[in-house]
């Protein structure tokens, strides 16, 4: 057997910092995608917090495809919703990318 459901995501981990080490926007949506078909292996009691990443994935990636040059660090976006005094709404790509982070730590109980 070639590793776990989670050897995928470890693979796509590698490539999510740039050189400099800023996290990279396509690569680490594309990281968090890989996370929708393990929660599947829950069962239906999992279906909103599946919901939950998947929206937070499409926001994410929706205002990256506005301006991939732009956004291609996440913190591009992050910072110009701070500046804009937006970051704190509950549909800001900074709330959803907070919420994929703390769900990928494990901080989601």
């Amino acid at each position: 057997m070639d590793g776990t459901v989670f050897t995928p995501c470890l693979e796509g981990i590698k490539h999510v910092k740039s050189h400099q080490g800023e996290m990279l926007t396509n690569q680490f949506l594309d990281v968090c995608k890989l996370i929708l078909p393990v929660i599947d292996k829950f069962g239906a009691a999992m279906a909103l917090v599946k919901s939950d990443i998947g929206g937070n994935i499409s926001r994410l990636e929706n205002k990256y495809s506005t301006n991939p040059s732009k956004y291609n660090i996440l913190y591009s976006m992050v910072q110009e919703e701070v500046d804009g005094n937006t970051a704190k709404g509950s549909s800001s790509c900074t709330n959803g990318l907070l919420w994929l982070t703390s769900f990928s730590t494990n901080k989601m109980k």
